[in-house]
């Protein structure tokens, strides 16, 4: 995208604005996957999406990547028809309950977004969003705002070698229901919560980490969700590294009334998402966990569960009236 068209655009939300650079600083194909597919999953609060490249002349899609769709849905989306193909015929972003639904295929039910990927007047393939987070209405202005800066920013990702489709995976199991009355939340990245009135707290991690603490003398807790071990030189400090998130959700509980030595902590998150550079993404991931047991340690909380690592992202809830940590893996294609 050239400096004249992004000048066109209004000025960014801090998120947007944060994730565009994130995709202008990505040099690679696998690069500008893992940072779309983060911001999809994290910052959007999407479960399930799909990106797809337009193969000029067959009249049909070919798989570039996917998280939480079995092999027969993405299958099901190949064909250049329903929705995904006006969108790819026509540029023109579908936005559930703002644009019209007519045409949509038996594929396509339950699509809350798709959005052209395009450079200049060509289009490159479509993202496609189904199945967001429970606690999601629907899309919001910002997050019709980060699909617009992909729409025009993420031509990239295609430059990568094709992928087959995501492989065959057994039923997931029933969702456990939060207990009646339970507050329920939805935590992104760069921000902590904790509160004394029982909450279930959702979050989506990839090469990010959640940090969870629970008083077991009180029975409140509370969650952080950093990005970064420390602020690079020179930039402010902020709850978006690990350095200052966790001493800040440890002061925040002792301002509630808990004492550091009634603390249990909790480690999640840190993966190597697919598709992910080596050199950043493995590094990333380690160095956030690595961060978070130091400080720990230093602050004399013992960590009682832990699950970092691996290739895949995570969807996280944490019940902080009893400690409950429920994960869900989000396997992608």
């Amino acid at each position: 995208m050239t400096s004249t068209a992004t000048q066109k655009l209004p000025p960014f939300r801090p998120r947007a604005a944060a994730a565009l650079q994130r995709l202008t600083a990505s040099t690679q194909p696998s690069q500008v996957l893992e940072v779309m597919g983060e911001i999809v999953s994290q910052l959007i609060g999407c479960e399930e999406y799909v990106l797809l490249a337009l193969n000029p002349g067959t009249m049909a899609f070919s798989h570039v990547v996917s998280m939480g769709l079995t092999r027969e849905h993405v299958q099901g989306l190949l064909r250049l028809q329903g929705i995904l193909g006006q969108v790819a015929r026509g540029g023109v972003p579908h936005f559930s309950g703002r644009t019209s639904a007519a045409g949509a295929s038996v594929h396509e039910a339950g699509l809350t977004a798709c959005v052209p990927i395009r450079r200049g007047e060509r289009i490159y393939g479509v993202l496609a969003l189904f199945r967001l987070l429970p606690q999601k209405w629907g899309l919001e202005e910002e997050d019709i705002e980060l699909l617009t800066l992909f729409s025009e920013n993420g031509v990239q990702a295609f430059a990568g070698e094709p992928t087959g489709l995501p492989p065959e995976r057994a039923p997931a199991p029933a969702r456990a229901a939060a207990p009646a009355g339970l507050r329920s939340l939805y935590l992104h990245p760069g921000e902590i919560f904790a509160s004394n009135t029982p909450s279930e707290v959702t979050t989506v991690l990839g090469s990010c980490v959640a940090v969870s603490l629970w008083d077991s003398h009180l029975r409140r807790g509370g969650l952080s969700h950093f990005l970064l071990p420390r602020a690079p030189p020179l930039q402010a400090p902020s709850i978006r590294y690990g350095d200052l998130a966790i001493p800040t959700l440890v002061n925040q509980l002792s301002r509630l009334g808990s004492k550091p030595q009634h603390l249990q902590a909790g480690l999640f998150g840190g993966a190597v998402l697919a598709g992910a550079a080596p050199e950043t993404g493995a590094s990333l991931g380690q160095r956030n966990a690595h961060l978070a047991r130091a400080l720990l340690k230093e602050l004399n909380i013992p960590l009682v569960a832990e699950d970092v690592g691996g290739a895949f992202g995570r969807k996280l809830r944490f019940r902080t009236g009893d400690g409950t940590v429920l994960l869900k893996t989000l396997r992608g294609g």
